[in-house]
């Protein structure tokens, strides 16, 4: 007699070879959201560099109002100025997405985080 169709057993290897697969693939997935997320964070903390040294170039100071600086952080990303005095300035960035900080110190303002290198971010 001629057998037609899977075992049950055949039916159930396949649907754990593909369960193992699926979570092989949203693994991956979720590392790259938060590749994606932290990559947010950096711009948008590059995007505060660049306008905390054109506050400097007009007023001789960096500004610890995030408001004068006129930011446009992505969505989710919360942007903090640490320190701003006239010889340097800190600051962070966080997502609720991810547990990762990211933070830049400019001139001799204090070291947050890993963050000690001048003009360097660095995300921890």
């Amino acid at each position: 007699m001629r057998r037609q169709g899977f075992t049950f057993i055949e039916i159930l290897v396949v649907m754990i070879i593909i369960g193992i697969l699926a979570s092989l693939a949203f693994v991956r997935l979720q590392s790259s959201k938060e590749k994606a997320t932290i990559a947010s964070m950096v711009g948008d903390l590059h995007g505060v560099v660049e306008e905390q040294e054109a506050y400097y170039f007009q007023h001789r100071s960096y500004s610890l109002v995030l408001d004068s600086l006129n930011p446009n952080p992505t969505v989710g990303n919360t942007i903090t100025l640490h320190e701003a005095t006239a010889i340097g300035w800190s600051g962070s960035v966080t997502n609720p997405k991810t547990a990762k900080v990211c933070g830049v110190i400019v001139g001799l303002a204090a070291p947050i985080g890993t963050a000690t290198r001048d003009g360097v971010i660095t995300c921890w």
